[in-house]
This record gives structure tokens, sequence and C-alpha cells, in this order.
């Protein structure tokens, strides 16, 4: 090791220290183009180390005047104090970085995530990382043993493109319906020509051909290969329609028990300037659940989201997401929309925010009950779960009631249940008799079009028992 000043930390290698030496004899200008003089290459070979030496010497000097005697001017330049102030808060920062991401090694799962906003790839994406390596080995043996070894295969052919799945991949753009529309339309009249020439020829039975569908997906019931579905809302309005204006309040009822359908209230429940998933759940959803504290008991009903489920179609329609890791340090997603449009998203925000709600400060004498998949999660921790744990119901639609019916033989009189979906309103009043509360409301909607609808009236308007 060489010191070539008086600074502390200042000492370097001696093959570095050599470097530099020749660098200041070079000068600014370096040795190019003085091995093709040899006049130039004597002159510079006999003043460039004078000249070097006369530098370093000048440096000493300033250096000197600079010095006060002491210590002062040899501080390493990271020994200022700005300096330590600033490394400090960035060590500081790292630490806090690293303790709300948690230890990366801990994660036992095989999905591949990003370590900062745990976002998960596709399945696919995981399965293209694992098998490049293999991929591509066998790709080689293979180009080896058809083109140089075997000669089975010329060696201009073009190899054939991998077309895996990657992270940056592009969507497939579907077609739109009007091209599907127009492709069907091809289709079938290219069928019937050939069909009906068929049965002119053979003497068939046009009556019986044309009685006969030609296609896998009836187009009186499906567009495209898949159901057709109709407007609920059309429904509720008939329902409603022999309802009198005060039956339908846009003032609070107070009742005994609130049962809540927990997506309805996470989807109108926009996460603002939540940064993370903690702060959104104690800061945003329970805020809301705290709200409801008149009533005696308080029930919020998830879905459950299960792979060979019979809305799987009906979830493919609106589109697909990113996956993301729900954590309590996990940073919010930008776009809570595309967050909620992946099942498993939704599965563990449910559970999250469950643990979240369950561990809320409720009065004395009141109950709070969080569905956790077929389980319930309550407090305080001794309540009852007999009537409502196991449940392998998919839709939160007929769980709401089931939890209905356990508020009233728990003693609540009045219950309302809140919800967007008309299938609840359908529900309610056909179940009605068998819960048998003195009064079932439900809050429907949302923004200008959110109502209170109450269920008793609209059974007794409907001249339904009251009571079985």
């Amino acid at each position: 090791m060489v010191h070539k000043t008086r600074n502390k930390f200042s000492a370097m290698a001696l093959d570095q220290c050599h470097e530099q030496n020749n660098a200041m004899v070079k000068g600014s200008g370096g040795a190019i183009g003085l091995t093709g003089n040899p006049g130039a290459l004597r002159r510079w070979m006999v003043a460039g180390p004078e000249i070097a030496r006369i530098t370093a010497e000048f440096e000493d000097q300033v250096r000197h005047q600079k010095d006060d005697g002491g210590d002062a001017g040899h501080h390493h330049h990271d020994q200022q104090p700005a300096v330590q102030v600033a490394f400090l808060k960035d060590v500081r920062a790292l630490v806090t970085v690293f303790e709300e991401m948690g230890n990366p090694f801990l994660e036992h799962s095989q999905d591949l995530l990003v370590i900062d906003t745990k976002d998960i790839m596709d399945a696919q994406v995981a399965e293209t990382v694992r098998r490049m390596e293999t991929l591509g080995e066998e790709q080689y043996t293979e180009y080896v043993t058809e083109r140089l070894e075997e000669c089975t295969t010329p060696i201009t052919q073009t190899i054939p493109k991998n077309k895996l799945p990657l992270f940056s991949r592009p969507t497939v753009k579907s077609k739109s319906r009007h091209k599907e529309q127009l492709a069907a339309l091809k289709s079938d009249c290219g069928l019937f020509s050939r069909l009906y020439i068929s049965c002119q020829t053979r003497d068939g039975d046009m009556d019986n051909f044309f009685s006969h569908e030609n296609q896998a997906a009836p187009p009186a019931l499906s567009t495209g290969g898949k159901l057709r579905f109709g407007v609920k809302a059309d429904l509720l309005r008939c329902l409603e329609s022999d309802l009198l204006e005060e039956s339908m309040s846009n003032g609070a009822p107070i009742t005994d028990a609130t049962i809540l359908d927990g997506a309805v209230v996470v989807q109108m429940l926009n996460p603002s300037a939540s940064r993370t998933f903690q702060e959104y759940g104690e800061g945003v959803f329970a805020s809301y659940v705290a709200q409801l504290e008149k009533s005696n008991q308080i029930d919020l009903v998830w879905d459950v989201y299960q792979p060979a489920s019979l809305k799987a179609s009906t979830r493919e329609k609106r589109g697909k997401g990113t996956r993301k890791r729900v954590g309590p340090s996990t940073k919010m997603p930008k776009n809570w929309s595309d967050f909620l449009r992946v099942d498993e998203n939704k599965t563990e925000l449910f559970a999250f925010l469950s643990h979240v709600v369950v561990h809320l400060s409720v009065g004395e004498g009141k109950e709070m009950y969080a569905t956790n998949g077929n389980g319930v999660l309550c407090s305080p921790a001794e309540s009852c779960l007999t009537h409502l744990a196991p449940c392998s119901q998919e839709e939160a639609d007929t769980r709401l009631l089931l939890h209905a019916a356990d508020a009233v033989q728990k003693g609540c009189r009045s219950v309302i249940i809140r919800t967007v979906d008309t299938d609840v309103v359908v529900l309610a009043v056909s179940t009605f008799s068998k819960i048998a509360p003195d009064e079932m409301w439900v809050a429907f909607g949302v923004k200008s079009s959110f109502r209170y609808i109450a269920i008793h009236e609209m059974v007794a308007s409907m001249n339904l028992p009251l009571q079985k």
C-alpha cells in the first residue's frame, strides 16, 4: 500500500500508484503519436518525468499552504458532518424498507413475485423462467443433431421463434363483437348452403332439416358460445311497483343487526390516499364498519371464489388484472378496479380485512362476525358459531340470509342487509317467512339510486304469509 498524501483513507495499491504516475507523465495529451516521431519521443522521455516532478511539488506546496498545521486539512471528504447526516438518513431509510418488506427468504410459495411491489407473475411466466435454461439446452442439442450430425435439416432453414409468455408481452386483443357476429354469419351461410344442396340432391326432408340446431351453442340463447344474460334490475322494478313511496325511505332505519356484503363495501371504498393495505384496512374499511356501531350485531360476509365455479365465465368478461400479494406492508395497487378483477387478489384481501375487522373494539353486549373462507371469525371470541360455520356457500347472496337468520335466532328483531345485487332482494322476499323477523330492510344501490327497501312491506303487498 502507498500513501500519496497525508489525508486519511488515501492509501492505494502499488500498481494503482504506478498507473497514476504514468498518467501524470503522459500529461493531458497522452503518448499518442509520439512513437512515430523519434525526436519528439526522446524529448518526451527526458522532459516527462521532470514535468511530473515539478507538478507534484507544486501541488504539495499548495496543500501545505492550506494546512494550518493540524489534522483539520487531512480529513476524508466523507468525514464532513453534512455527508455523515445524509449517510445516516440513507441507512435508516434502508432499514425501514427492510422492516416493511420483510424477509424475502421466508417466502415459501412457488409464486414468482416482485419483492417491493409484491406483484405476482402469471403461472405461465413463472414456468417460462424455470424451464428457460432446459429449453435452450434441448433446442441447442436438437439443432446440432439435425443440422450438423445427421444433416436431416438444412443449416439455412429458419429457426422458429419461441413464443414464450414473458413479463412484458402485450395482451392479445379480442375480436370486436361486430366482427365475431359477421364471422358467425358467414359461417352459417356457408354451412346452410352446403347442407341445403345435400338435402336437394339426396331428397332429404326440409322440415326435418330445419328442425335441428346446426351449432353447438344456439344463437337464440348465446352470443359467441356464451350464454345471454337478462337484466336483473327489471325484476326489482316489478317487485317495487306495488310498494308505497313511504316504503322506500331515504332515512336509515334503526335495526338490531347489520349484515354487509363485503365485496360491495370494498368496491365502494376507494383506497384514495392509503399507501399500504394496513392503512386501507384500518383507516378506510374499518372506519366504515365502525360507523355501524348502533347495531347490536354486525356481520361481514364475503364471496368465496372456487376454480370450477359456474360464475367463472361471468368473471372472465370483466377482464384480467395484475396478481398481487396482499400483506400489511404491501403497497396499494395504482388501479383498484384492475386489482379486484383477480380472484386470488380478492381472496387474500377479504381474509386480511376479516382479521382487521374482528380486532375492532366493540361495545359491551355487541358482537362482530366476519366470514373467512368456509369459516367465521368473531368478536368476542366466545360467540356462538353453531349456525354459521362451516359453510359451503360460494355466493355471498345466500350466505347473507344465513347470517340474517342467525341474528334473528339470537334475539335481533330487525335486520338490514347492505347489497347492490337484485338476487339478495329476491332471496330476502322468498325466505322472509322462514327467517321471521319483525322488520327486514335492504340498503340497495349506490349514489343517486341508493334507497332502503322494506322487505316486510313488500311481502305484505304481495299477500304472502309473514310467518310460516
